[in-house]
């Protein structure tokens, strides 16, 4: 049975074409593109699996010989991506990203960056993805640790299929269970269960909330071994059920926001993954959605799939490292453009080439494969002492806004002040008749608050102290249950902790209450009931501090840029806090609301400056403040009111 198909092909074009367009940043039409990734893994497993077959029916199974085919299929598109990766990385990352850069290296060698990614916890969808080259090398991860696995099980099975399938279905339904059911595990005990709460094993990038998927494409390769004949008698059928795939493909990838849509992999996982699924099983090319998806292009960019993954996120990511702009059509365009040209010579002079026997043996392959492997680690090192080298060059340059760099993107600076001050769980019994006692509550805007009022010493008769609660659970009393409000990701960080009733106690003895926060919509229309709730009496004051943001910040941009040209830089914020202080500023009092976004951002746009007038870099995340912008905000707000009067 040939195991080659032109439809199939042409799937992988539908898979690999939403994910590019996806990371480019034109999700407006294809707010789901990241599925391509599960359409892979399905076809992926159905590949594997009847290559595997066929092999086992002939008595000519080899593990060396498939472990052969895998580093001829992958390895060498992979090293000509990591290696061309580094040479821009050397050069154009900053010390922090470099290090990082070479972490990356290392764990792709080991083939666990899913792992390492998982370990960081950035957040697969989080805008810090858009800076990484190597990001979306957690796929492959995935599918070499499954294929580890999978053909050690085909293979010790030996002929007995019943017990094999029974055993893979066993599998996938675990798989499943924690993909969907996991998160649940830890709420037995205190009975409340989650629809969508997932376990951290299975997160987006780990094998085990993944596996079903490839086995899914397992599963259409056994049936299709067995029932070859069918496609050709149920014609209707294959049309019809092909037909079916192929919208559940298009509606996953137009309207699964990742931003509404809970957390993959789960059951929403199954639309795309069965919508694959059904055209392997019935999407021949006698089909409508056969003939297709086996036109010519379809075919050809199908082919090219693979090298396109691989170059699509370095292109990217080196694009808006070295220009913040990347939200012009044309632009981005062009970029892909560039992905599709470099990737079909990769193709051709690369993919092809190291996949013919007859030019490189299997001991060539292997051997080629280890001292490339061992390449990658040396430079891998020789990157991260580069970065800790330069971290230290830079402290001594005549531009002080480079040794700033060594702090920015990282999260030292915000926490450090506030998590101290977390230590002191109550007011002191011995502050003076003169220092009024102040309670801070909030997220990583609270944070920055405080900075603001300690590098400018402007609350310097007041004790504070400080309640954190994390903006994914925000800040919130009444009757309703937050949890139908909070991702189902987040259910158990926001499960009996983080709720401001546990900062009551405090609340009760503070004269002034300050809630800062990066507000959501729900959050910020019950408010008032909020403090309502809070039933502060005539002689305490509150305050509420809106969200905000300064537009996207790439520091590595104004590097070697002169001052007089980085105080020119100004950036629109993000149209989503502009909304919730605008709802803020009609519903609470003007008298305790500090918009403080409409004090820094001026303008009918309310286009916000990037650097204070003396050249410093005032938020090195677009949301978050440094030791400068904290400074620099502060002495605005705290003379303005309403905090004027503090």
């Amino acid at each position: 049975m040939s195991v080659y198909r032109d439809e199939i092909d042409g799937l992988r074009a539908v898979a690999v074409i939403p994910v590019i367009l996806y990371h480019a940043g034109l999700t407006k039409f294809m707010a789901g593109g990241y599925i391509g990734v599960d359409i892979f893994f399905v076809i992926s497993g159905y590949l594997i699996t009847s290559v595997i077959e066929n092999e086992r029916e002939e008595e000519k199974f080899s593990i060396v010989h498939f472990y052969e085919r895998r580093c001829r299929r992958i390895l060498p598109a992979l090293f000509l991506i990591l290696f061309t990766s580094s040479f821009f990385a050397y050069y154009w990352m900053l010390p922090e990203q470099l290090e990082e850069f070479g972490q990356t290296l290392i764990s792709i060698i080991g083939l666990s960056s899913n792992f390492f990614f998982w370990w960081k916890d950035d957040g697969y969808f989080t805008a810090l993805t858009e800076l990484n080259p190597l990001i979306h090398t957690w796929s492959l991860a995935v599918e070499e640790q499954f294929y580890f696995l999978f053909p050690l099980i085909c293979y010790f099975s030996g002929k007995r299929q019943r017990c094999l399938i029974i055993v893979l279905i066993l599998l996938a339904v675990l798989s499943f269970f924690f993909a969907q059911w996991g998160g649940n595990i830890e709420s037995i005990s205190s009975h409340h269960f989650y629809l969508f709460s997932q376990h951290s094993w299975a997160s987006f990038y780990l094998p085990l909330g993944r596996a079903w998927e490839l086995l899914l494409g397992s599963f259409a390769a056994f049936y299709l071994r067995k029932n070859s004949t069918v496609q050709s008698t149920w014609y209707k059928c294959n049309e019809l059920f092909a037909l079916i795939g192929f919208v559940l493909i298009i509606i996953s990838i137009v309207f699964f926001d990742s931003r509404y849509v809970p957390p993959f992999p789960n059951c929403y996982t199954l639309i795309p993954t069965l919508g694959a699924t059904l055209i392997i099983l019935c999407g021949t090319n006698s089909t409508l959605v056969g003939k297709l998806l086996s036109i010519r292009l379809f075919r050809w960019v199908g082919l090219i799939s693979y090298s396109a993954y691989l170059w699509h996120q370095p292109i990217l990511a080196f694009t808006r490292l070295k220009t913040y702009d990347t939200s012009q059509i044309l632009p981005m365009l062009i970029i892909i453009s560039i992905v599709f040209l470099l990737s079909g010579l990769s193709y051709v002079l690369i993919e092809q080439p190291f996949r013919n026997k007859t030019r490189f043996s299997r001991k060539q392959i292997f051997f080629g494969a280890f001292i490339a492997a061992m390449l990658a680690f040396i430079l891998a090192v020789f990157l991260i002492q580069t970065a800790t080298s330069r971290s230290l060059l830079d402290s001594k340059k005549s531009d002080p806004y480079l040794s700033d760099l060594r702090n920015y993107g990282h999260w030292q600076y915000v926490v450090k002040a506030f998590n101290a001050l977390q230590k002191q769980k109550t007011f002191s019994n011995k502050t003076s008749v003169t220092m009024k006692k102040l309670i801070l509550i909030g997220d990583s805007f609270a944070q920055d608050f405080y900075n603001m009022a300690a590098e400018g010493k402007h609350l310097i008769n007041y004790e504070i102290r400080v309640y954190f609660i994390f903006s994914r659970c925000q800040i919130y009393l009444g009757a309703e249950d937050r949890k139908q409000f909070i991702e189902a990701k987040h259910h158990r960080t926001c499960t009996n902790a983080y709720e401001i009733k546990y900062a009551l106690p405090l609340i009760r003895q503070a004269d002034v209450i300050i809630l800062a926060s990066n507000w959501y919509e729900w959050s910020a229309q019950r408010l008032p009931m909020t403090l309502k709730l809070l039933n502060l009496t005539g002689q305490q004051q509150a305050f509420v501090i809106g969200p905000k943001h300064f537009g996207k910040v790439y520091p590595m941009v104004y590097v070697s840029k002169s001052t007089k040209y980085r105080i020119k830089q100004y950036q629109y914020p993000n149209t989503e806090v502009i909304k919730i202080n605008n709802l803020l500023e009609q519903t609470i009092d003007k008298e305790i609301f500090v918009n403080l976004q409409k004090m820094i951002c001026t303008g009918y746009n309310q286009t916000c400056p990037l650097f204070t007038r003396d050249g410093k870099l005032i938020s090195h995340d677009g949301a978050h403040l440094t030791k400068y912008g904290a400074r620099y905000v502060g002495n605005i707000i705290f003379k303005n009111r309403p905090l004027n009067k503090l």
